[in-house]
């Protein structure tokens, strides 16, 4: 049977990535950090669950020995959603969401480099539409996804020479329980500003949580995302890019067509309370 790693398997995308590619004869190497999680795991068909902290470059340097051989693909899909003003980010903040969505997406990706060049496989990074529109807010976790984009894109032509394909999967919203509980996360952030920054972001902090609660609504079916990937580890002609909507199709050509002043007027109306 093929093989896959996804990272970030115990909740959200990667569970439903887990699944789908289980369900399809795939042999999944799942990594998760929650015991409850890797439980969980180990009773799905051909998965083959691995306790990761994925920030932990002692457990990632020893993740090639819990593998096969050669491996077929590897999907990073482990991430965290820092929200917030920039003025009041806290550093250790920033840092974290910067080693998980990014630098640690790269470790993982370097251990296990030379089992994908053996088996031919090919490398899926989880990106997103904020991997190229920023809203107010959204910084932290925009330049994370801007990074894997960018880092993607060298990959895909660095290893132009061994045939390796490299795809960015851009979803928008998905329904999984991390976007069920991101007005919760929304309002643990708010909490943990200063009372200077809340007051100076007001309403902003308002207009944000209104606009959040609106796309929870959108939030698209996970297979969406499923249906990529399995393309993107399976077909003769994996995408470079996978957008996954309309929605997000439009996004994308509207950002990339209207002037700046423009879209930095509509983003800011439509987060800032009335």
């Amino acid at each position: 049977m093929p093989s896959v790693l996804v990272t970030g398997a115990g909740r959200g995308i990667g569970l439903a990535i887990t699944e789908h590619m289980s369900a399809r004869g795939w042999d999944v190497y799942a990594t998760a950090r929650s015991e409850a999680a890797l439980h969980s795991l180990s009773r799905m068909p051909n998965v083959h669950p691995i306790p990761l902290d994925i920030t932990n470059r002692s457990d990632i340097a020893a993740l090639p020995a819990r593998l096969p051989a050669g491996l077929n693909g590897l999907v990073n899909s482990a991430g965290i959603i820092v929200n917030g003003p920039v003025e009041g980010l806290s550093l250790d903040d920033l840092t974290g969401q910067l080693d998980v969505n990014v630098i640690a997406q790269i470790a993982v990706t370097q251990a296990v480099l030379p089992m994908i060049r053996e088996a031919g496989g090919r490398l899926v990074f989880m990106s997103s539409v904020s991997g190229f529109i920023t809203t107010p807010g959204t910084g932290a976790y925009s330049a994370s996804k801007y990074a894997i984009e960018s880092l993607g894109d060298a990959l895909r032509i660095e290893l132009r020479p061994w045939k390796i394909p490299v795809s960015l999967i851009e979803p928008g919203p998905i329904r999984t329980d991390m976007w069920g509980s991101a007005l919760d996360e929304y309002d643990r952030m708010t909490k943990q500003l200063s009372e200077a920054h809340r007051q100076l972001y007001a309403s902003h902090l308002a207009g944000t949580r209104k606009l959040l609660g609106r796309m929870q609504k959108l939030a698209a079916d996970p297979k969406k995302v499923t249906k990529a990937v399995n393309h993107a580890l399976t077909s003769r002609r994996p995408k470079r890019r996978y957008l996954l909507d309309t929605l997000s199709r439009g996004q994308k050509l509207t950002f990339a067509a209207t002037p700046t002043a423009v879209t930095d007027a509509i983003l800011a109306a439509a987060t800032t309370s009335k």
